[in-house]
């Protein structure tokens, strides 16, 4: 892209599958997963999408490279992992393994700053596109449940792309 959109938010993870990612800027937007379900929330449009979760679900192995590289925990197992000391921390290059991964991504690479934080996501996709995200102002701590819920707001259009 000559012009890339940016756009600023926040994300919410708690092991080992829920997270929410709320989207700010011209094309807003909320994502939210509690691990049987995901939700996708486009205030503009007042419409919302539900994707079921489990039980073969096309979009589970979104939701788990989403869920594995969120976590860090058994990322050998689904990721070719290579590792490099930088200025001020540390780049890690995450290769998906499972073929199911590689649809969602090419690469995935996390920039790690000395206090063991991420600083920046550089997501390569299957189509050549990158999705470059950075991190800043992170605390560690509790995170209520009700984050990782979501009730479409009176007057929403809900759609089921998935058709389930």
């Amino acid at each position: 892209m000559r012009n890339p959109s940016r756009s600023s938010g926040k994300v919410w993870f708690q092991p080992p599958n829920k997270f929410r990612r709320e989207v700010k800027g011209n094309s807003p937007s909320l994502t939210v997963s509690d691990g049987r379900q995901l939700w996708i929330y486009y205030p503009g449009f007042k419409s919302a999408e539900r994707y079921p979760l489990g039980k073969g679900s096309p979009l589970d192995s979104t939701v788990a490279a989403i869920n594995s590289s969120l976590n860090l925990e058994d990322v050998e197992n689904n990721f070719q992992i290579s590792a490099a000391k930088i200025e001020n921390g540390y780049e890690l290059r995450l290769m998906p393994r499972a073929a199911a991964m590689k649809r969602v991504f090419q690469k995935l690479a996390l920039r790690i700053n000395d206090q063991l934080r991420v600083e920046s996501t550089d997501m390569l996709l299957p189509n050549g596109d990158r999705i470059v995200t950075t991190y800043s102002d992170q605390t560690h701590g509790p995170v209520p449940g009700s984050m990782f819920e979501f009730t479409p707001p009176a007057g929403t259009e809900i759609s089921t792309p998935l058709g389930r």
